[in-house]
């Protein structure tokens, strides 16, 4: 017996959410494209605006920009609809993780497309409702991009701030591949204010971390250079 909407788009987008985390990009898109016209069908605007969220990222992410910004336009014209709407208990965090994920991903599709103003501007809304949620999720997603929108804007101190505060919270929470992209973050930072040797420090230091797993963060943040080859050209540089 078919499952009713609301079930049916539960199931679909918790099933995408799970294969996302293991990796499985492809397939947990596809469940996500499934569960999008289910939640708008039975009006959750609430859920509507996450999925919507998540699938203009994974598609920025698969550089089909235009079908991005369709996605996070809808989220972002969702949330205007909503307006000043009070809502209370789980509604209110799910309000407010909204408004956390689609201004941070609105936010990184503007600095790739070489806006780094606008995007800061969006990241600190994200940032702004990202404060007050009680999961390390969403603050960490918008910390690396404030820091991101920082340092394309030549406030290399400014991004050092950002991402040492992310450090602090990835590390409290014993979250290490997390600790290991924000490392990796600060290496470009040491980079880019000259300081090769602490640069090869640090990519050393979030390599030897990421030994370990991958975690999350890398599926929502754009992650810093980190190859072999810039820790090679780092090294020329120091040795």
């Amino acid at each position: 017996q078919a499952l009713p909407p609301r079930e049916r788009a539960l199931a679909l987008s918790g099933a995408g959410f799970g294969r996302l985390s293991i990796g499985e990009q492809a397939s947990g898109q596809a469940l996500l494209e499934q569960s999008a016209p289910l939640f708008r069908q039975i009006g959750d605007k609430l859920r509507e605006v996450l999925i919507s969220a998540v699938l203009g990222h994974l598609l920025a992410t698969e550089h089909e920009y235009a079908r991005a910004s369709e996605y996070l336009e809808q989220s972002q014209a969702v949330l205007r609809e909503l307006g000043d709407e009070k809502f209370a208990g789980s509604e209110h965090l799910q309000h407010l993780a909204d408004i956390a994920v689609t201004y941070n991903f609105l936010g990184q599709l503007r600095l790739s497309q070489g806006d780094p103003d606008t995007a800061a501007r969006l990241f600190a809304e994200g940032w702004g409702a990202a404060q007050g949620l009680p999961d390390r999720f969403t603050t960490l997603i918008s910390l690396y991009d404030l820091a991101l929108s920082s340092q394309a804007q030549g406030d290399l101190s400014g991004a050092a701030e950002h991402l040492t505060q992310g450090l602090s919270v990835a590390a409290e929470a014993n979250d290490q591949a997390s600790a290991a992209y924000y490392i990796e973050a600060l290496a470009t930072v040491a980079r880019l204010q000259g300081n090769a040797l602490r640069s090869v420090r640090l990519l050393a230091a979030a390599r030897s971390l990421l030994a370990r797993g991958s975690g999350w963060l890398h599926l929502w943040v754009p992650r810093a250079p980190h190859g072999d080859d810039v820790l090679a050209a780092l090294r020329s540089c120091v040795g």
